[in-house]
């Protein structure tokens, strides 16, 4: 069963949705559970997560844990942020199913990349400057 906590953040998920100007998006997929997740980043020139939002197809917990790790990563920089955990997420969800654990490293990997797809996008910028 799920907590009142992670309930509520199902029911009221403030920071999902598409979000304009991004500039480090991934998106990942669960194969064994189906659910599909979405991260978007917008991060600012001092490397600091402006903005983070989500789309997800899963569950309850994937919407709740999604939207709170969007929550514990803004106004971090980028290594800050990579140093969220699971047990950080847990922290504020409370205790999650035990059959949903598996589904964290999914959402985790969706983070992951956008940070990457951030420093890749950049990277390109920097190219066709010195180009």
């Amino acid at each position: 069963m799920y907590s009142q906590k992670v309930l509520e953040i199902f029911k009221n998920p403030i920071n999902a949705g598409g979000l304009q100007g991004a500039n480090g998006v991934a998106k990942v997929a669960n194969e064994k559970f189906g659910d599909v997740v979405r991260i978007y980043l917008k991060v600012n020139d001092d490397k600091v997560i402006d903005v983070a939002r989500f789309k997800a197809m899963g569950c309850v917990a994937t919407i709740a844990v999604c939207n709170v790790l969007c929550d514990l990563v803004k106004g971090k920089t980028l290594d800050e942020a990579l140093t969220v955990t699971a047990e950080d997420v847990v922290e504020v969800t409370g205790q999650l199913p035990e059959e949903k654990i598996a589904l964290l490293p999914t959402i985790f990997e969706a983070f992951r990349d956008a940070v990457s797809d951030y420093y890749k996008r950049k990277e390109r910028e920097e190219e066709k400057k010195n180009a």
